[in-house]
C-alpha cells in the first residue's frame, strides 16, 4: 500500500444488537466499507473492533468500543471510522461522551453516513453540533429521571450525614455492593426502615449513576 506521509492510522468500529449477529449481511457490509474507504485514502486500517449487544444487556457496555478509544488515548491510531453514526452508540445522549473521548484523544472521527469527517473545518463544525444536540439530550434525560426519583422518593428522609458518607465511599472506589455489604454489616437501616442494603436502595440515596467508561480517561465507575 502507498501511504502518503501524515496519513491517519484508522480504527474501525461497529455495535450490532440484538437479534442481530456479527456475520450478518450488514454488518458485512459496514465492516467492508471501511475497509474500502480506508483503501481509497491510503490509510492503514488496523482493525474493525465490534461489540456485540445483547439483550439483557451483561457486563460492561461496548468494551470494544472502550478498547479502542483506550488506542486513540495511547497513540496507537488517529482515527476513528464508522460506516454508519448509528453504529457508534445506541442513542443522541451518549454521542457527545465519544465525540469527547475522540477529541480529548487528539483523534478524528470520521463517519460515513451522515458523511462528516472531524478533521475537517466543516466535519469539525458538525461533530460540536451533535455534541450540543447530545448535551440537551442528556440534560432532558436528567430532568424526566430526577422528577421521576423525587416523585419515587416522596415522604423518604436521606440524612445528610448518610449521604455525606455514602458519596466519600463512593469517591474512594468502592462499589454499590461494597457499600450495601458495610452498611449492612453495621446494622444501618434502610431508608424505609428495612434491615437489608441493596446496591440499588444505595444508588437511590445518592443519585448515582455509572459513567461511561470513555466519558474520560481513567474514570472508575
Amino acid at each position: 500500500m502507498d501511504v502518503s506521509q501524515g496519513a491517519p492510522i484508522a480504527l474501525g468500529y461497529q455495535c450490532v444488537r440484538a437479534p442481530a449477529r456479527v456475520d450478518d449481511p450488514e454488518s458485512l457490509r459496514h465492516a467492508a466499507a471501511i475497509e474500502e474507504f480506508c483503501r481509497r485514502r491510503g490509510w492503514p486500517l488496523l482493525a474493525v473492533h465490534c461489540d456485540v449487544e445483547t439483550r439483557p444487556r451483561k457486563g460492561p457496555p461496548q468494551p470494544a468500543l472502550e478498547h479502542t478509544i483506550d488506542s486513540l488515548r495511547n497513540g496507537e491510531a488517529s482515527c476513528l471510522v464508522v460506516a454508519a453514526l448509528r453504529d457508534l452508540c445506541p442513542s443522541v445522549a451518549e454521542l457527545g461522551e465519544v465525540l469527547d473521548a475522540v477529541k480529548q484523544a487528539h483523534a478524528r472521527l470520521v463517519s460515513l453516513d451522515p458523511p462528516f469527517d472531524t478533521g475537517t473545518p466543516i466535519g469539525g463544525t458538525v461533530g460540536r453540533m451533535l455534541t450540543a444536540v447530545s448535551g440537551w439530550e442528556r440534560a432532558r434525560r436528567a430532568d424526566l429521571t430526577a422528577a421521576a426519583r423525587s416523585k419515587a422518593g416522596a415522604g423518604l428522609d436521606v440524612p445528610p450525614a448518610l449521604r455525606r458518607r455514602i458519596v466519600r465511599m463512593r469517591h474512594a472506589g468502592m462499589t454499590l455492593q461494597g457499600i450495601a455489604d458495610r452498611l449492612n454489616q453495621e446494622g444501618v437501616p434502610t431508608l424505609r426502615g428495612g434491615a437489608m442494603w441493596r446496591p440499588s436502595s444505595v444508588q437511590a440515596t445518592v443519585g448515582y449513576k455509572r459513567p461511561r467508561p470513555w466519558g474520560k480517561a481513567g474514570a472508575d465507575g
